[in-house]
């Protein structure tokens, strides 16, 4: 099969080294002696560490061959690792804010001892952490409105694979979130089916947020792709992202607006800058399935991301969602899909 070439990909190439200020602005390690019982007091969210900058960094560096940008992931980890160690935080990090990816390469890559350390505690202690809330799981798994703590899910599953990784035997087996991520798949399948007449069943102001389905997609690829995954959670996986990644285009995506909507509550806010949070789940169903939607929905999501969203690109913050992951879609893309 001739692949024909990814839109826009030289101009994300060029975007993607445009970030001095972005870097300017983010400091490495803070002092957190300010901080008090209720609290961090000193992180700034639109800051480019916020989405895991250390990875967006390491994975840039890797991209473009050129090491000099392993000091802007230095920094990055630096300011994450000085918040997870707040007296006030201790590594009980909150859940939208634990990332471990980061932190892994740094200890499969670098043998960063530290790092190692870092994502086994955030991985036992993290405020959303599975050792944390054995309790919990067989009640979250029959309660529709959890779904409004989906990133939460994503980025603990997303712990525990870093965790598994690294070889700790309390993470050897099977994440037992996962059937709460299934259970998310699912209840959003049946309320985008039915949309606009079906209630939404978690928060009634946002809603659906396709970014954040994308978020529990990227943590469940990742563990697609570990070898030991059941077949039955590998084909769960699969049929989920495809139903759910069709019906979150078909009835979000705007091609007028060249975005999907923010969320169903705001149905005329339209997130060019969010495309790319996003297309890697489109060029993993394109690579897994060969379907020509994948590809076609792919190709659109990335170029008008490229193009429109870059403008809306005003922050670190977003800068890192753009280039958390889209390196994937493009790794993706480049090759041919398994199944022809």
């Amino acid at each position: 099969m001739r692949l024909k070439p990814i839109p826009q990909l030289a101009t994300w190439e060029a975007h993607m080294t445009d970030c001095a200020k972005i870097i300017a602005a983010q400091p490495g390690a803070i002092d957190h002696s300010g901080c008090t019982r209720s609290g961090c007091k000193v992180l700034n969210e639109n800051l480019v560490w916020y989405y895991d900058g250390n990875r967006v960094f390491r994975q840039i560096a890797r991209y473009t061959k050129d090491r000099s940008w392993l000091e802007a992931a230095k920094k990055c980890r630096l300011y994450y690792r000085s918040y997870a160690t707040c007296p006030t935080v201790g590594h009980y990090v909150d859940g939208w804010r634990n990332f471990t990816k980061g932190s892994l390469l740094d200890a499969t890559e670098d043998n960063d001892t530290t790092a190692k350390q870092e994502v086994l505690l955030i991985a036992r202690r993290g405020k959303f952490s599975q050792p944390q809330h054995k309790a919990d799981i067989a009640g979250w798994v029959k309660t529709p409105s959890f779904v409004d703590a989906s990133r939460e899910i994503a980025y603990a599953i997303e712990a525990w694979s870093a965790a598994k990784a690294l070889g700790d035997p309390e993470f050897a087996g099977r994440d037992p979130y996962l059937d709460i991520a299934y259970f998310q798949l699912d209840t959003w399948r049946a309320y985008l089916q039915a949309y606009p007449a079906r209630p939404y069943p978690g928060d009634s102001g946002a809603k659906f947020q396709p970014f954040m389905f994308a978020l529990t997609a990227e943590a469940l690829i990742e563990v697609y792709q570990q070898p030991g995954t059941a077949q039955a959670d590998k084909e769960r996986i699969r049929t989920s992202l495809d139903a759910v990644a069709r019906l979150t285009y078909d009835k979000c995506y705007s091609a007028p607006h060249h975005a999907f909507i923010s969320n169903t509550g705001n149905p005329t806010t339209y997130w060019p800058a969010i495309n790319l949070l996003i297309v890697p789940v489109y060029g993993w169903l394109w690579h897994e399935t060969g379907a020509p939607y994948f590809l076609e929905a792919g190709d659109k999501i990335f170029a008008d991301g490229v193009v429109h969203g870059w403008p809306e690109v005003w922050g670190g913050k977003q800068f890192s969602q753009n280039y958390r992951w889209s390196f994937d879609y493009v790794a993706w893309r480049q090759q041919e899909p398994r199944i022809k």
